[in-house]
């Protein structure tokens, strides 16, 4: 299983998780991949889910140099349980200068999980070759982690 996990502004960090979601299921169609909108969601549903899968994959827009507070909150929930042998791979979008996801890389990393090296960052709302750069992140997720 593979969740993904993400908050967005715009609806610009949704889209990339559902064409993620949709690049995974094309590559392995015999994984599971549940994806949560973690403003939306219960976190303790969240975290179960997560503590299922093999890899968690995170996504935020960049607001004020970093995530949003939703993602910190649950990356600290995930730190706290220490999850042992996790994998994860961060993607967002942003406007102008785009830490979101070395913030999500960073939290990630201290929380223990092996943090895929590629990222995919949008600058603005995703068109339609970016959500293709999103179905093949989700290709990649699927093969590397």
């Amino acid at each position: 299983q593979i969740t993904i996990i993400y908050d967005t502004m715009s609806n610009g960090t949704k889209r990339l998780a559902e064409k993620i979601a949709e690049g995974i299921q094309e590559a392995d169609p015999t994984v599971t991949v549940k994806v949560y909108n973690i403003a939306k969601s219960d976190q303790n549903d969240v975290i179960t889910e997560v503590f299922k899968s093999k890899s968690v994959v995170m996504g935020s827009p960049t607001i004020s140099n970093s995530m949003l507070h939703t993602m910190a909150g649950i990356i600290h929930l995930m730190k706290e349980m220490k999850f042992k042998n996790k994998k994860a791979a961060v993607f967002g979008c942003f406007g102008w200068s785009g830490e979101s996801t070395k913030a999500l890389k960073d939290h990630l990393d201290s929380a223990g999980f092996t943090v895929m090296e590629d990222v995919l960052r949008i600058q603005w709302q995703p068109d339609e070759t970016q959500q293709l750069e999103a179905i093949e992140f989700g290709k990649k997720i699927a093969t590397e982690l």
